[in-house]
């Protein structure tokens, strides 16, 4: 993740989006290749706004970036004997061994999450308006508050023109204006002039097997198969291959197991850095955060991501702490083992070379 200065000019900051980063995120729409001029140029036409505009994007070739070993063993600890179980879901925390190493500030100042920021209107979601046009793989977002607002890849936002999920995760700084963030559609039609703008509303995370798309591939034609790949499953069929519909006949998430879990986190001291969801007899993934404050204020959208998770066939969760510490120990071991992993098997976000989101999926 790269939290950007909000005095950095507008061409510095889009010359961070790699041009393969580009080329991964030109199909959209009706599944047709989209041409990607109006990208290239909303970045070289950043130049004529910069005194109106800060652009946010997003690193995303971290496995490149030396971030520091912080999301490792040598600062962690795994509590294989103390789990928060209830009903399907087990969640097997991992603090830091130091507490004050667990505070480190990267966005100095405090943080909330997305959810909360946007129901209090300290933030705002619109369709992009630039002089490319609007642009479906971008959305316009706005920090209204004086606190930083944390963002985490597979949130997601729906109405608009189509239904979204954010595609990385990163920090949103209270002194920034107009912020463009990459986005996945979850939706493949209603986008077009006749459709009846909508304003957006939060719903949710994404289910594992989605973010996994989003956060290892990173390709919106794998993003589109995954979710035709669920509604096919549950024979949902639909216009617009929304990914919603799969949720729509649940109108509320397991709210006793939400609030065990969520009492757990407020009655707890640790530093916790995140923790590794299980479900049945399978890992979900593992993800960890650079600090305590970072984890606390993703805690509640990581719960619900969980939840969409567990699938009719998962039972009580079986896998043993010998099975977890094997999955940990593909990443956990050396920040090169580590950089390896997850080029393949999940994402690492960093900020100014410090590894800031760590999501692993068990492969």
């Amino acid at each position: 993740m790269k939290l950007l200065n909000p005095k950095m000019n507008s061409t510095t900051i889009g010359m961070q989006l790699t041009t393969s980063h580009i080329a991964e995120k030109n199909y959209c729409r009706t599944g047709v290749r989209r041409n990607k001029s109006s990208i290239v140029v909303l970045l070289q036409g950043s130049k004529k706004l910069s005194l109106k505009y800060t652009f946010i994007f997003i690193c995303v070739m971290l496995f490149a970036c030396k971030a520091n070993a912080q999301l490792t063993y040598a600062n962690l600890v795994v509590q294989y004997d103390s789990p928060w179980t209830c009903g399907k879901l087990q969640l097997i925390p991992v603090r830091f061994k130091d507490t004050s190493y667990g505070l480190a500030d990267f966005a100095k100042g405090s943080i909330i999450g997305f959810e909360q920021a946007l129901r209090e209107g300290k933030i705002s979601v619109k369709e992009t308006n630039t002089p490319g046009g609007d642009d479906v793989t971008l959305l316009e977002v706005k920090n209204h508050s004086k606190k930083n607002i944390l963002v985490n890849s597979g949130e997601i936002v729906a109405g608009g023109m189509q239904d979204r999920a954010f595609g990385t995760t990163t920090i949103i700084p209270p002194t920034s204006d107009k912020n463009y963030l990459p986005v996945f559609c979850i939706e493949k039609g209603r986008w077009g002039k006749k459709v009846k703008m909508r304003s957006f509303r939060y719903a949710g995370s994404v289910d594992a097997a989605l973010r996994k798309q989003i956060d290892v591939t990173q390709k919106q034609n794998k993003v589109w198969k995954e979710i035709d790949k669920q509604l096919a499953d549950k024979n949902i069929q639909n216009l617009t291959g929304a990914y919603l519909d799969l949720y729509k006949d649940t109108t509320k998430i397991d709210t006793g197991c939400m609030n065990t879990f969520k009492r757990k986190m407020m009655d707890s001291d640790s530093a916790y850095s995140g923790f590794v969801a299980i479900t049945g007899n399978r890992i979900i993934n593992c993800e960890l955060f650079g600090s305590s404050s970072l984890c606390v204020a993703s805690f509640e959208v990581m719960l619900k991501g969980y939840m969409r998770s567990i699938g009719a066939n998962d039972g009580q969760p079986k896998v043993s702490a010998g099975e977890v510490k094997i999955f940990l120990d593909k990443f956990l071991e050396t920040e090169a083992q580590q950089q390896q992993y997850l080029s393949l098997h999940g994402r690492l976000y960093s900020n100014n070379g410090k590894a800031v989101h760590l999501i692993a999926y068990d492969n």
